[in-house]
């Protein structure tokens, strides 16, 4: 006898190499949901590494904001330095005007006053201290806008979204690894995964499971139907063809052939495989059998004692 979907043992989380119960909710015989927490684990070690994945998740979003941030002074340090570049700009167009409207053109009048031939006017103005001086403010001016120039180019040059996009996918990571950190201390409770019967519980508060426990911390029996999983050995399988799914068959207890009930051939297995009794058995055993599921009509019929999940029972398929 079986359910369908079959019996879960429940052990230890995938997660953890061994672990130390913290807490079992329910008893033996209980009747629980899907998603209803079984038993826990203590968790206090992989809590801490969740509330460390919480600080580098805050962490990394402070450098985001500081990023953001970064991104509004850097917008704010070129209109600034913009507005020295047209200062710069103005003081050498009045530094130009200076030299040429005010310096050369006093000192070119001066000339003419004194009958000094143009020609020879350029050569008074390059040994004029006066125009030399007013030269030296210009290159000055000149040389200082350019260098303000190629500051201004190298500032408008910076990608200052690169910051945040590496801050945004810093904070993107963190949060992976809080989520992975928190799916461990999550499965730490472990949790029906069908709702139905706690059938066993063999362990308590402080007992220890390790990956080489074998036996269940917990067996829990499907509310789903009543099959029968039956056997058929190689030798009569020939017997059995698909002709015979969806025909009624009678079972019979196997110690008692007088206890009979009723079900139908749901399915016939293709593959010979292992039994399900020596699946999980440490000692090896090479007998492989045809599978038939058969759903039983009634499992607790009036005047007979229920059929009960691991019960024996002989299958009579016909001939």
């Amino acid at each position: 006898m079986d359910t369908d979907p079959p019996p879960v043992s429940y052990g230890l989380p995938p997660v953890l190499q061994s672990g130390t119960v913290l807490k079992v909710f329910v008893k033996e015989h209980e009747d629980v949901k899907v998603d209803q927490p079984l038993y826990a684990f203590d968790a206090t070690l992989q809590q801490a590494t969740v509330d460390s994945a919480k600080a580098a998740v805050t962490l990394a979003e402070t450098k985001v904001a500081e990023a953001k941030e970064g991104k509004k002074r850097h917008v704010r340090n070129i209109e600034v330095m913009k507005q020295g570049v047209e200062a710069l700009e103005r003081r050498a167009r009045d530094v130009v005007n200076y030299r040429d409207k005010i310096v050369k053109k006093n000192l070119e009048d001066s000339y003419r006053r004194n009958t000094i031939p143009p020609e020879e006017w350029p050569a008074k103005l390059s040994i004029d201290p006066t125009y030399a001086e007013a030269e030296n403010k210009y290159t000055a001016a000149y040389n200082e806008l350019e260098v303000e120039k190629a500051k201004l180019k190298a500032l408008e040059a910076v990608d200052t979204q690169i910051p945040v996009e590496q801050a945004e996918a810093a904070v993107n990571q963190a949060q992976k690894e809080l989520a992975r950190a928190q799916v461990v201390v999550d499965l730490c409770v472990v949790k029906a995964k069908t709702a139905g019967t706690v059938e066993q519980v063999s362990i308590s508060p402080g007992a220890t499971l390790g990956i080489s426990t074998r036996t269940p911390a917990l067996w829990l029996i499907p509310a789903g139907p009543r099959v029968v999983r039956a056997e058929v050995e190689a030798e009569f399988a020939h017997r059995v063809g698909n002709d015979r799914i969806g025909k009624q068959v009678t079972i019979s207890d196997h110690s008692d052939a007088k206890l009979t009930y009723t079900g139908t051939v749901r399915d016939i297995g293709k593959t010979f495989l292992p039994k399900r009794a020596n699946a999980e058995n440490l000692i090896g055993n090479d007998t492989r059998v045809i599978e038939a599921v058969i759903d039983i009509t009634d499992a607790s019929p009036a005047g007979k004692p229920p059929l009960r999940v691991g019960q024996r029972v002989r299958v009579n398929l016909g001939q």
